[in-house]
C-alpha cells in the first residue's frame, strides 16, 4: 500500500482491491452516502481513480437534495473520484452527461436491446421508460482551481418493489430482465470498464465526446410528469 492510499486502511473498509492501473476499489458494509464518505477520503488524499462502494446507504443522495433509496444488497451504490488536471467550470456540466452515457453503455451490455434504454437529462438513466439509475456529480474547488470531482452512481438491480411517493416511476434490472439480471459485481466491472475506456478521450475534448455520443443514444428531456402532473 502506497503512502498515498495508506489512510484508506483506517476507513472501515471491508474490502480494498486494485481493480486496474486506473482504479482502486474500496467497499463498506454500510455508509450514509458514498459521495459524502468519498469526499472525506478525497480531502484526506485518496488518489485519482478511487471508487468507493457500499452494500447499503442509509442517507443516499440524489439531485436537488432528493433521497436515493438504497436497500442493503439490492443495488450498486458507488462513487468514483477523479482529479482531472484540465477541466474548467464551464466544462464541468459535461461530466454529468458523460457519466450518464457510461451508465447507459454499462446497462446496454446486459439489456441486449439498447433501444429500451434512454438518458434523461441531466442525470438519470431509464429502462423501459422507468428510472433504473441515477447520477450525482459533485466538485470541490479551491481558489478557482478544481481539486476533484466525485461521480456518484446508483443502479437498481435486485429490487422487486419501491417505496411509495417516488417522483418518478422506477424499475430494476431484476424487474426488467428477470433471471437474466446480472449480479452487482458484474455491473460494477462493466461500469469501471466503460470509464476506463473513455475517460481520457473525454478529458481531451469533453464537449466533442458528448456531442458525438449523443447522436447514438436516446436522450429524453425533462418532460415526464408524476401522478400529480408535476414535471420532473
Amino acid at each position: 500500500m502506497s503512502s498515498q492510499t495508506r489512510h484508506l486502511e483506517e476507513a472501515g473498509l471491508t474490502r480494498l482491491w486494485r481493480w486496474s492501473e486506473r482504479f482502486t476499489v474500496g467497499w463498506l458494509a454500510q455508509v450514509d452516502s458514498t459521495n459524502t464518505a468519498l469526499k472525506a477520503l478525497a480531502q484526506a488524499g485518496a488518489p485519482d481513480g478511487f471508487c468507493l462502494g457500499a452494500d447499503e446507504q442509509t442517507a443516499g443522495r440524489g439531485q436537488y437534495g432528493r433521497t436515493w433509496h438504497s436497500p442493503a444488497g439490492e443495488g450498486l451504490y458507488c462513487s468514483l473520484l477523479f482529479r482531472p488536471p484540465c477541466l474548467t467550470s464551464d466544462q464541468l456540466h459535461h461530466v454529468t452527461t458523460f457519466a450518464g452515457l457510461m451508465v447507459h453503455d454499462t446497462l446496454a451490455r446486459f439489456v441486449g436491446t439498447p433501444a429500451r434504454l434512454a438518458v434523461k437529462e441531466p442525470n438519470d438513466v431509464f429502462l423501459d421508460r422507468r428510472k433504473v439509475a441515477g447520477i450525482l456529480v459533485e466538485a470541490d474547488w479551491q481558489g478557482g482551481v478544481l481539486r476533484f470531482v466525485i461521480v456518484g452512481i446508483g443502479v437498481n438491480i435486485g429490487q422487486v418493489s419501491f417505496q411509495e411517493g417516488l417522483r418518478q416511476p422506477a424499475t430494476s434490472l431484476h424487474l426488467a430482465l428477470g433471471e437474466a439480471a446480472p449480479p452487482r459485481e458484474a455491473v460494477l466491472d462493466a461500469l469501471l470498464n466503460a470509464f476506463q475506456d473513455h475517460w481520457d478521450a473525454f478529458l481531451a475534448d469533453p464537449a466533442g465526446v458528448v456531442a458525438v455520443r449523443r447522436q447514438d443514444i436516446c436522450f429524453l428531456p425533462s418532460t415526464f410528469h408524476d401522478r400529480q402532473e408535476r414535471p420532473y
